[in-house]
């Protein structure tokens, strides 16, 4: 089928949006404002004299219950880009080495474009028409999926008054995480530490590509009341949660992240795709808080696009 679709988003959503539609024969384009792919699925290198060490300062790891994503998963096992992470079940699974080389592996026959912003999106007739922040053109498209968090694609999608109501039936947590070494690794020290109704700030933290990297994350209620605060002021209160959990040993820090949008707090409603115009929304803000919702919201996206098209 010859037309011309856009993704705008490289995380899971818009990955999985883009192999579906090139399962029905559909080229499509993904672009994204990072520098990387990934979305949520982040890793961040740091590197040490001649080798280097990897922080999964987003998710960090994935489970897999649907048949198409335990297919995508078993692939990736075999291939050794995926493997399990710890004794979980239902089991859990990490990318290898990097949860960033998951994606990489799944998307390298996909087109995307990093370091694009779409400031626009607008229907006339039965075309759409996109621009960039480097083009400042419109260009035309036969579809459009987009996989930004609900509030930025509300903002986006504003000639759409369909997506408008959907969007605006979810809400988000904010997340803080910090990403820290030590000088010098603790004795006995799990690959992860579950915080969940436990008194404190932390939702969990877990070691990174080797046990002298670590990223912890605060809970929902710490993030959503302080996410807008002073980064010193977080860091000094997340190092105190840690050393008085379980920790002597000196920390160094490396680097906080702040995400406004981080985790679904309540799904949206409402219709994926535009009753008039082939233009659908895709995220884990319309399936559920994991890497496997945001996956099935972007095949269910792709499909609608489809059938709109044929």
């Amino acid at each position: 089928m010859s037309k011309k679709v856009i993704i705008i988003g490289s995380g899971i959503a818009g990955i999985s949006s883009s192999l579906k539609l090139k399962s029905y024969g559909i080229n499509s384009i993904i672009v994204d404002k990072g520098n990387s792919i990934g979305g949520r699925i982040s890793t961040r290198e740091v590197k040490y004299a001649s080798s280097s060490s990897f922080f999964f300062h987003g998710a960090q790891f994935f489970t897999a219950k649907t048949p198409e994503f335990k297919k995508i998963i078993n692939i990736g096992v075999n291939k050794k880009y995926i493997k399990e992470f710890g004794s979980f079940n239902p089991k859990r699974y990490r990318g290898e080495k990097t949860m960033r080389d998951f994606l990489l592996n799944l998307s390298k026959e996909l087109h995307i474009q990093q370091k694009v912003k779409i400031i626009e999106i607008k229907p006339d007739n039965n075309k759409i028409y996109v621009v960039d922040n480097k083009i400042k053109k419109r260009v035309s498209y036969d579809g459009v999926i987009s996989t930004l968090p609900a509030p930025q694609n509300y903002e986006l999608l504003n000639q759409f008054p369909s997506l408008l109501k959907t969007l605006n039936t979810g809400l988000y947590h904010a997340c803080i995480a910090l990403m820290f070494t030590f000088d010098e690794i603790p004795l006995g020290l799990n690959t992860y530490y579950d915080f969940y109704k436990k008194p404190g700030i932390l939702s969990w933290m877990a070691s990174g590509s080797n046990l002298n990297v670590w990223t912890a994350h605060t809970n929902e209620e710490f993030s959503d009341l302080n996410y807008h605060k002073d980064k010193n002021f977080l860091k000094e209160k997340i190092m105190s949660s840690i050393k008085q959990f379980f920790f002597n040993s000196k920390i160094k820090f490396h680097s906080l992240h702040v995400w406004r949008y981080a985790k679904v707090a309540k799904k949206c409603l409402g219709p994926q795709i535009d009753p008039k115009y082939p233009v659908a929304i895709a995220g884990d803000f319309l399936e559920g808080p994991n890497v496997e919702s945001a996956f099935i919201s972007g095949n269910k996206a792709a499909n609608l696009i489809f059938d709109r098209l044929k």
